[in-house]
């Protein structure tokens, strides 16, 4: 045992040594720049840290990381929250290990599973991170094991008691953790060690809840500011409870208790965990029941009231997932317990120092942006605004002193409409655009006008370490005034159209504005869609000065049509004119306005024509497609030069056993051709003498398809050859 302690003291100091010597140099998550801004000032109305408030994980901050500045340690504001990780990460592993060992009374199996625990990537690398789930974490099972204590059983269920209340100011979530037991060991205490438990609690909960109150200016601007929190996590987060279907059950389960370990040893962890519960389920059913009460009532939270996705929010079930998992091993014969347990943290740090490393030295995607757009506006490249998609918002506040220009601000989820107000008042303003890539709103700008300056990522399998981040992975664009912007009413992907359509809008509802920029030369315009009713529909472009064009559109088609505006039709000096676009349907009879451009001459244009499906989006995939059927048709503008036809799409070895066969036909001649068997992005050249004589028309053949509703059922019966994420031309 002594040899036991030793080794354990040696492990808690190389654990308490590798996280301090990794504290991370950037904020990252949302939670924790609302953290670094309520150590600034402490305004729970203002996020600042968001409700209930965290007051004691803020006090603690404060006090740390006024020390750092003292003593001279950089990025002190991050480091001031994560050095409480650190510490609390390796506070909680002594009491792990007497948790685990009051379980059966069995110190082997105690031992291995805190060290599996502790090694875990989520384990590790949280105890790295600026936010409170470790600390809260480490308070609550150590409150737990204090409760649980068998002499003195009254002073430790005291101790316990007011540590469970205080560990709710630092985590209000630890209440679902320690409530269980304080029932628990308040069942088995005298009447009159009951009531001095509950006193405890509350003595705990009244250490942090008066001062809370009175900094928030009273009960009725906490609770008001509360509730709006919670307005918010019921209808802007994706939770169980809210969205229940089979495909969000089982993304639910798997981000618990999978992905905390990642994917292949998670798989394997919780396969053997299945197996613990059954021996231990056998030989010592009060300690599975034990688990289940203690830990029982958390899992159900996480999984009904949590948003999954964010993998932290699973901490507290990776010891006991580790606890099961290395009872199954035990009972192998030999040395089958250590090995397993050695080998299970091996394979854990392999991955995770890697990642640690990383985090600490690299810091956060949004937050490197954010440096090298000051050190490039220092280098000369001018910019007059920098605009973000909302994620970012709260990140640019706390990187203000640093940014170049004036923060464009702009309401979640429509921050495409900041920009277009910023050009119609700046014609000639150049922007930088820090953009989620997961969003595709920049589709409704001139694609020519932006330019990747660089893409800022993790460097590491997310879902593990930082699952559910936001700001997560972001794209600089460098942004000039585009030839054309879109206002609402468009549904130029699946997620604009998702707004288009809860906002009630479209070219059936309203005028559906593209912003062309004033030019004296000939522009050609590229205008597609669908027709969603069962009756025809004519469509109407016009300018200020009356309508360019009308057009019919039968019921249920999709349709492209290709205007012209002649020369002169939108000059008149800087600036922008306005393209209404109008079904002449009414509301009743929908359109779906999917394709635009509008340049002009010389400059490559392309559209998508016949054999084309709808915009697609899956927000988990957070990918954009459309997909292709076996023979499909794009118009491919002739400029009098060779172009480049790019194409980029999903391996189709998803749907097919063998790679199909897919050919580049201008007219009938053939281009090119490929074999996908992967992902792909390939590039074609296309002849300009071939494109003028077909008059642009370029052909996709494809040598399979499927059907997804399966050949005359009644399913879906659309075909479907190759899914395309991009299409480019150069």
């Amino acid at each position: 045992m002594l040899r036991h302690r030793s080794a354990g003291f040696a492990l808690l100091l190389i654990f308490l040594a590798s996280h301090l010597a990794l504290l991370p140099r950037t904020l990252e998550d949302l939670d924790s720049i609302n953290f670094a801004l309520g150590v600034r000032q402490f305004d729970v109305s203002l996020h600042q840290p968001h409700p209930p408030g965290y007051p004691v994980f803020i006090a603690l901050a404060k006090v740390s990381t006024a020390t750092l500045r003292f003593v001279g340690v950089n990025a002190a504001a991050p480091r001031g929250l994560a050095i409480w990780s650190a510490l609390a990460g390796a506070a909680a592993l002594p009491a792990l290990f007497v948790f685990f060992r009051r379980l059966e009374g069995r110190d082997r199996l105690a031992w291995w599973a805190t060290i599996v625990a502790g090694a875990s990537p989520l384990f590790w690398f949280s105890a790295l991170r600026p936010l409170s789930d470790m600390l809260g974490f480490a308070a609550a099972i150590w409150a737990i094991t204090l409760m649980w204590a068998r002499a003195p059983f009254r002073k430790g269920l005291l101790m316990g008691a007011l540590l469970a209340g205080l560990a709710i100011g630092v985590r209000s979530q630890t209440a679902v953790l320690t409530v269980p037991m304080l029932v628990f060991a308040m069942a088995a205490a005298e009447p009159r060690q009951r009531i001095a438990a509950v006193g405890a609690f509350a003595v705990g909960v009244l250490l942090w809840g008066i001062p809370l109150i009175v900094a928030s200016g009273g009960m009725p601007s906490y609770l008001e500011a509360l509730g709006a929190q919670a307005g918010e996590d019921f209808s802007g987060v994706v939770m169980l409870w809210t969205s229940h279907t089979r495909r969000d059950i089982v993304y639910a389960v798997v981000n618990t208790f999978i992905w905390p370990w990642d994917w292949w040893l998670g798989v394997a962890i919780c396969a053997l965990a299945a197996i613990g519960s059954l021996r231990l389920a056998w030989r010592a059913p009060r300690a599975l029941l034990m688990l289940a009460w203690l830990f029982g009532p958390y899992a159900l939270f996480h999984l009904l009231f949590q948003e999954t996705a964010t993998t932290r929010y699973a901490l507290p079930l990776v010891p006991v997932v580790a606890y099961l998992a290395m009872a199954a091993v035990e009972g192998l014969p030999g040395a089958a317990l250590p090995v397993a347990a050695l080998g299970v943290s091996a394979i854990s740090l392999m991955q995770t120092l890697p990642a640690s490393l990383h985090y600490a030295h690299e810091g956060a995607p949004v937050f490197r942006a954010f440096d090298d757009m000051a050190a490039t506006a220092h280098g000369g490249d001018p910019v007059n605004a920098i605009a973000l998609h909302a994620q970012m918002r709260r990140a640019s506040e706390w990187a203000a002193p640093i940014l170049p220009a004036r923060v464009a601000r702009a309401p979640h989820g429509r921050e495409w409409l900041t920009l277009v107000a910023l050009w119609k008042a700046e014609p000639s303003a150049r922007v930088w655009f820090l953009a989620d890539p997961g969003r595709t709103d920049l589709v409704l700008f001139d694609p020519r006008a932006r330019d990747l300056a660089r893409g800022y990522r993790w460097d590491f399998v997310e879902p593990p370490f930082v699952g559910g981040a936001r700001p997560d992975n972001v794209d600089w664009y460098r942004m000039g005034p585009p030839n054309w912007m879109l206002e609402q009413g468009w549904s130029l992907t699946a997620e604009v159209g998702g707004i288009t359509a809860r906002e009630q809008l479209g070219p059936h509802v309203a005028p559906a504005v593209a912003w062309l920029r004033r030019q004296s030369e000939e522009v050609t315009v590229v205008l597609g869609g669908r027709n969603l009713s069962a009756r025809a529909v004519t469509l109407s472009a016009s300018l200020p000065g009356g309508i360019v064009d009308r057009f019919p559109i039968e019921p249920h088609t999709f349709f492209v049509q290709r205007l012209s505006l002649p020369a002169g039709a939108i000059a008149g000096g800087a600036g922008y004119v306005p393209l209404d676009v109008k079904s002449e349907g009414g509301p009743t009879l929908p359109v779906s306005l999917e394709q635009f451009d509008a340049e002009p001459p010389s400059v490559p244009m392309f559209a998508f024509e016949t054999g084309w499906q709808e915009p697609e989006y899956n927000r988990l995939e957070r990918h954009s497609w459309r997909w292709m059927s076996e023979k499909s048709d794009l118009w491919v503008r002739p400029i009098g030069r060779a172009v480049t036809l790019t194409l980029v799409g999903e391996s189709p070895m998803r749907y097919y056993g063998a790679p199909p066969h897919v050919r580049v036909l201008i007219g009938d001649r053939e281009v090119g051709a490929f074999d996908p068997a992967a992902d792909f992005d390939r590039s074609f050249t296309l002849p300009a003498d071939l494109l003028a004589a077909a008059n642009g028309k370029v052909t996709l053949v494809s040598s399979r398809f499927f059907v997804p509703g399966g050949n005359g059922g009644a399913g879906d019966q659309r075909h479907l050859a190759l899914r395309i994420y991009e299409v480019r031309v150069d």
